[in-house]
């Protein structure tokens, strides 16, 4: 490392320290024990290492507000996160600041902007990726970062085991006595989301496989956006499925689709059609869908609570919260 072009991370790997103790030392080195401040201090000479303005700047602020960054606004899981994110703010001083993302492009300015042009405490990112280069950058920035549904190693986050959740789909449905199955999830997704399609259809592919039970390669549908296309593809595979038929959809939206183009058919719901959805969202509740609940307004107030903790001891390791997945037996199955 050249003298001058150091980062936080070469004074943290120098001193032997955390990147996040390295952050308190510049930002509120009074929290910082002697021995640590002196480790960094060394370090940072050593290095030519000069904090940015901005980051030391910030840290005499405090702005009381929370940023979301969040693909899919509109989409009901997405927005029950939120709402869970609201709710937790709701008895705090903190407002809610949202960034929405419809390209890799804004998400990768958002990062690159946030930590020096954006007042904000503390970050929330909802199922998007982060480099280690936007990890640093934020870091030296003095801006505490949580990650919900995706990891890195320098972050806390809250998660779920998506490849779990199609176990337990593929498990309930066989043991439902179920043996004609299907799968139906969505593909074309923006290469800066996270795909965790993918994983819930391989953790119920591979549940079946070792319960000895086959999965009709016609009974899988992977669907490009939007109800009616979605509606159209169930129906041309149900229309000549050997009935009972059982699909697990990897969202409750699907699991919508699926039991629309069993209407259209006059398919009895679940004497010939049965339907285990993902997420637990409002309108599954609400049309009586079997699915698999991965807390959505509890991995939003989680997110909160985890940031918060980071905001008051940032030196803390970072930690991962997995939310239990959970069944919720409904109509449909």
């Amino acid at each position: 490392m050249v003298k001058g072009n150091s980062t936080i991370y070469d004074v943290a790997e120098l001193a032997g320290v955390s990147i996040a103790t390295v952050s308190r030392v510049i930002n509120n080195p009074s929290r910082v024990s002697a021995a640590s401040k002196e480790k960094v201090h060394e370090a940072m000479k050593k290095l030519d290492f000069e904090p940015k303005a901005e980051a030391v700047a910030r840290a005499r602020r405090n702005f009381k507000r929370i940023g979301v960054i969040t693909p899919f606004l509109t989409s009901p899981s997405f927005v029950q996160r939120i709402r869970g994110i609201t709710n937790a703010l709701a008895s705090t001083e903190y407002e809610l600041i949202i960034y929405s993302i419809e390209t890799s492009e804004q998400l990768l300015d958002y990062y690159k902007s946030l930590p020096v042009t954006k007042k904000i405490d503390g970050l929330i990112i909802l199922a998007l990726p982060i480099s280690k280069e936007s990890v640093q950058r934020f870091t030296e920035h003095g801006i505490p970062v949580v990650l919900v549904e995706i990891e890195h190693p320098g972050l806390s986050g809250i998660q779920i085991n998506n490849k779990v959740g199609g176990a337990m789909a593929a498990s309930y449905l066989v043991e439902k006595g179920y043996r004609n199955l299907g799968f139906i999830g969505e593909k074309g997704q923006p290469a800066y989301s996270l795909h965790a399609t993918d994983q819930r259809f391989i953790g119920f592919r591979e549940e079946l496989s070792k319960r000895g039970v086959p999965l009709n390669e016609k009974n899988i549908i992977f669907h490009y956006p939007g109800i009616r296309k979605t509606t159209a593809a169930v129906k041309d595979v149900i229309k000549n499925a050997e009935y009972p038929v059982a699909f697990f959809a990897a969202s409750d939206l699907e699991a919508v689709s699926v039991i629309k183009a069993a209407r259209e058919l006059n398919l009895k719901i679940p004497q010939e059609l049965a339907v285990i959805g993902f997420d637990d969202i409002d309108l599954a509740d609400y049309m009586d869908i079997t699915t698999i609940s991965q807390s959505l307004d509890e991995s939003g107030r989680a997110a909160v609570r985890l940031l918060f903790e980071r905001m008051k001891q940032p030196e803390s390791v970072p930690i991962n919260v997995v939310l239990d997945l959970r069944i919720i037996e409904r109509l449909t199955t």
